[in-house]
């Protein structure tokens, strides 16, 4: 496990880095037309024929299950809007043209390296297909349920997370900034408690056998400053030149996630007062204070790539 770790931490090979350029639709488009006929992104069926375009690629772009109701107050219930100019905006939070569209390509890059087809189809490539590859290695640990449904973000969540990082960084470029976004493509492991500190790292050796870089790796469990409760890990695909997140809960702490979504929510709008505020931090710590700590989680280390 010495060795496991320390090949973690070993020097990122400026060769190994993937253009940081963001493609444009085109791009995306033309590098469709060059796969080879029978590649399951490829636009075209075996038999050289056009396979017909999705009506709306947005219904394949699912919230997870504590994303999926819009929030009970009224003054967080309004809808994301996209302006003829292409401006966006919702609860407050605000894109440019320019930035919604950088945010929109980033989006398509997700999508290409989640791993489905134009026709929401899955082969052997791809993020989801490895996720479940790794599944099936592990001795302890599943993916949640609908995996498939839940493994790409809300594209106005992403531009919701897009401009809160506007907000925080003003002086960053754009097209750089929207490149931190680690869960635009997203997974969630479950481990039982007795399991569970095992199967964290279990979880984390098989993706890095897999090729995939870690950047990240936070220990909740462990941080006195936080409410949530569960181990974040943000990875690189270099293939694709994105990053995906990788959680890992215990049953308990998945339900408690769930339990305390709309609260987060809340308590992280623009629109809500501070006694809002305060009422959901309270919400969310009594819910997270009811989770079983799992033993030994004092050992799974926190990790962050040097320079990131």
């Amino acid at each position: 496990m010495t060795q496991d770790r320390t090949a973690e931490q070993r020097e990122f090979r400026e060769a190994d880095r993937p253009p940081e350029a963001q493609p444009s639709q085109a791009a995306l488009a033309t590098r469709l037309e060059r796969l080879p006929i029978g590649h399951p992104s490829s636009p075209y069926r075996d038999d050289g024929s056009r396979k017909p375009s999705p009506s709306d690629l947005s219904k394949y772009e699912l919230p997870l299950p504590d994303e999926a109701e819009a929030p009970t107050d009224p003054e967080l219930a309004d809808r994301p809007h996209t302006a003829p100019d292409g401006s966006w905006d919702w609860k407050g939070y605000k894109l440019s043209p320019e930035q919604s569209l950088i945010a929109d390509r980033a989006i398509a890059k997700c999508f290409d390296a989640e791993g489905r087809d134009m026709n929401g189809d899955y082969g052997t490539q791809g993020l989801t297909p490895a996720m479940r590859r790794i599944e099936a290695q592990l001795e302890h640990g599943h993916l949640v349920e609908d995996t498939e449904r839940f493994a790409l973000k809300d594209p106005d969540r992403f531009k919701e997370k897009f401009a809160k990082l506007v907000i925080d960084r003003p002086d960053a470029d754009p097209s750089e900034l929207v490149q931190r976004i680690n869960d635009g493509v997203r997974y969630t492991f479950i481990c039982e408690d007795t399991e569970y500190s095992s199967g964290v790292m279990e979880v984390s050796d098989v993706a890095a056998a897999a090729g995939y870089e870690i950047y990240e790796r936070k220990n909740a469990w462990v941080d006195e400053t936080k409410v949530y409760q569960g181990v974040n890990s943000t990875w690189r695909d270099h293939r694709h030149g994105v990053l995906f997140e990788v959680q890992v809960h215990t049953p308990a702490s998945w339900r408690a996630k769930q339990e305390t979504h709309r609260a987060y929510e809340t308590g992280d709008s623009l629109l809500s007062t501070r006694e809002q505020r305060a009422d959901t931090a309270r919400e969310q710590k009594e819910i997270f204070s009811k989770v079983p700590i799992p033993p030994n989680v004092e050992h799974i280390p926190s990790y962050r790539k040097e320079g990131w």
